[in-house]
């Protein structure tokens, strides 16, 4: 009867201070599970893998495709299950749990059945080998005139292109992204899978991203490739504003102004001259009209006799 294997806590050096990453055994055969409990972990989303060459050139030497994740709650503990994977390179092997978010990665050691050791020699070379990522290009694209300049939520899209610069292919490397209010955003994006890129190569990717309304103000998307020699970090910036709501204020505002002006009168005629019969007068008056009469012929109007006294003659 095979004996059953109940592995002692394998834990970070005695004593240390900080996350603890624990294991239910010490051999493991590719296929098989093995049950990783965490301790002392700040809350947040972990990565937990299983590496060869001690995790030292961080997911180039793990098996990412048979990755778990989990989530440590706010008391700092967690237990997942790990499915064995060979690593891309030898042992010295190891389970490495590390933040998605960023930061140290810590390592509890394990023997991985089949999967040969590496002589100081051959990890000097896997170790002059080393993949490196970097990304040449990160923006933010879209905007113009949407629902966003009403209140609404604002649409764009995230373009960032990676490069390979090292001399061997990288496989999955794990990348977060972040977004929401500038400087520091919190939300999570859903990031896309960066598959295999060879030695040299670049590859672009879009993402779509859409900030909740009303969208008012700077945003920015934070991404970071780990696994690397080095994290590698990009940034992208963008603003929206309800402009649609200033506009149509000053429309309101300038609403009185823009109302029709009264016609102006139309250029008046030439003078009318009229001719008045004037008996008492020694001959006619001619009236010049400043606007001209219903009837623009010229018009003659008699005056009725207006009696004269006389003075009566002396006796």
């Amino acid at each position: 009867m095979k004996s059953v294997l109940v592995a002692s806590l394998a834990l970070l050096p005695l004593g240390a201070q900080g996350p603890t990453v624990e294991v239910d055994r010490q051999e493991v055969a590719p296929g098989q599970t093995v049950t990783v409990r965490l301790a002392g972990w700040p809350s947040g989303n972990v990565a937990i893998e299983l590496c060869g060459n001690e995790g030292r050139r961080g997911t180039a030497d793990c098996a990412v495709g048979s990755s778990a994740t989990t989530f440590v709650g706010p008391q700092g503990t967690a237990t997942a299950l790990l499915t064995v994977a060979k690593p891309p390179v030898g042992c010295p092997c190891v389970v490495s749990v590390r933040p998605v978010g960023g930061g140290q990665a810590r390592t509890v050691p394990i023997s991985v059945k089949g999967v040969r050791t590496l002589s100081e020699a051959q990890r000097a070379e896997a170790d002059a080998s080393t993949p490196s990522l970097t990304v040449t290009r990160v923006a933010l694209e879209g905007g113009g005139f949407s629902s966003a300049w009403f209140g609404g939520p604002a649409e764009r899209t995230l373009v960032f292109t990676v490069k390979n610069d090292g001399d061997l292919p990288v496989s999955d490397a794990p990348v977060t992204l972040a977004v929401g209010r500038a400087p520091d955003p919190t939300g999570i994006l859903t990031a896309p899978a960066l598959g295999t890129v060879e030695p040299g190569e670049s590859r672009t990717f879009r993402v779509p991203v859409k900030f909740g309304g009303p969208a008012f103000g700077s945003y920015q998307v934070r991404g970071q490739i780990e696994g690397q020699a080095r994290d590698v970090v990009f940034t992208a910036e963008t603003s929206s504003y309800p402009w649609a709501w200033p506009l149509l204020l000053l429309l309101l505002v300038a609403a009185p102004g823009l109302r029709r002006a009264p016609a102006r009168p139309a250029a008046s005629a030439a003078p009318t001259t009229a001719t008045v019969a004037c008996p008492h007068c020694g001959g006619d008056l001619h009236l010049t009209l400043a606007h001209p009469a219903p009837d623009t012929a010229e018009t003659t109007a008699v005056l009725p006799p207006v009696p004269v006294e006389r003075p009566s003659d002396p006796a």
